[in-house]
C-alpha cells in the first residue's frame, strides 16, 4: 500500500514538472510553402530541410508567396550568399520557445553574375512589422510599423537583382518605448549602391493585436493605429500652432514699437496749477 502511495506520489510529481515544461517547450511546424518565381524541386515535406529552387527568371530573387504553419512558431525569411556576395539560396527559419528549425532552399539555376546597375530594394520582410508606404522603385524613405510592447526586431530584405547585395541589420534589440531610422543600403553587382531609410514607428497594438490583424490582412488599421502624437497630421498641428503663437509675439512686438506716445513726458499738464 506505502508503496503504491509513493508511485502515485512520484506520477504526479513528473505530472507537474513536465505540463511547465511542455507548454514552454511549443513548437511549430511547416507544413507548406512556396516562393514568387520559383518553384520547389522535390515535394516539400516538414521533415525535409534541404531543397532545390528553380528560377522562373535567373535573374530576380524569389520572395515568399505563401505558408503554412502549425503549433506555435514565427517566420521569416533570410537569403544565403557566397564569399563573393553572390546569392545563392533562401532560408525560412521558424522560430518557437524551445528552439529554431531552418529550411534551406539553393537555387538551381541562378544566372552569371554580369555586371548590372540594378541597385533597387524588392521588399522587406519583419514577422512583426508593417511598411508602409509599399516598396517601389521612386521612394527610399519608408515607415515600419510594430507593436508597442516589441523588444526584438528581426528583418530580411530581398533585392530585386539577384546579384545585388543588401546590406542591413537582422536582429535589433529594442528597449521599452524604443524607436529608430533603419539604414538599408543596396549595392547593384557593378558597386553602384542605393540608400533606404526605415522609420520606426510603434502602434498602440500590442504584438499579440498586430499578428491577428496581419493574419487577417487588416494592416491598414495598424498604419492608422500609430500613437496620435506621432502622427504627421498632430506634428503639423503642433509645428503651425507654435508658428502662429511666435508670429503674434513678434507682431506684439512691432505694434509696441510703432505706438505713439500722446504726450510729452517733459511737458507739464495744461490745468497744472502747481508752481
Amino acid at each position: 500500500m506505502k508503496k503504491a502511495k509513493k508511485v502515485v506520489l512520484l506520477s504526479l510529481a513528473l505530472l507537474m514538472i513536465a505540463v511547465p515544461l511542455t507548454a514552454f517547450g511549443a513548437t511549430g511546424e511547416l507544413q507548406a510553402v512556396s516562393f514568387r518565381n520559383a518553384q520547389i524541386v522535390e515535394k516539400f515535406s516538414p521533415e525535409k530541410y534541404d531543397y532545390t529552387l528553380k528560377l522562373t527568371d535567373p535573374k530576380t530573387t524569389p520572395t515568399l508567396k505563401d505558408y503554412r504553419l502549425s503549433g506555435d512558431a514565427n517566420l521569416f525569411v533570410t537569403y544565403s550568399y557566397d564569399d563573393a556576395r553572390h546569392q545563392t539560396g533562401v532560408q525560412v527559419t521558424l522560430e518557437y520557445a524551445s528552439g529554431s528549425t531552418i529550411y534551406s532552399f539553393h537555387y538551381q539555376n541562378a544566372a552569371f553574375y554580369d555586371k548590372s546597375e540594378n541597385n533597387y530594394l524588392r521588399e522587406i520582410q519583419c514577422p512583426f512589422g508593417v511598411v508602409d508606404p509599399a516598396i517601389t522603385r521612386d521612394t527610399t524613405d519608408y515607415r515600419l510599423y510594430i507593436p508597442s510592447d516589441l523588444t526584438t526586431l528581426n528583418l530580411s530584405a530581398a533585392t530585386e537583382d539577384i546579384g545585388a547585395y543588401c546590406e542591413m541589420p537582422t536582429e535589433i534589440a529594442l528597449s521599452a518605448e524604443q524607436e529608430l531610422d533603419i539604414p538599408v543600403t543596396v549595392t547593384a553587382s557593378n558597386g553602384e549602391k542605393r540608400l533606404y531609410s526605415f522609420s520606426v514607428k510603434r502602434t498602440d497594438k500590442t504584438t499579440k493585436e498586430f499578428a491577428l490583424l496581419v493574419e487577417s490582412g487588416n494592416t491598414d488599421i495598424l498604419v492608422r493605429s500609430e500613437r496620435f502624437y506621432q502622427k504627421p497630421a498632430f506634428l503639423i498641428a503642433v509645428l503651425a500652432t507654435a508658428g502662429a503663437i511666435l508670429l503674434l509675439m513678434l507682431l506684439v512686438r512691432i505694434a509696441k514699437r510703432l505706438t505713439v506716445e500722446v504726450s510729452d513726458t517733459d511737458e507739464k499738464e495744461f490745468f497744472d496749477t502747481t508752481e
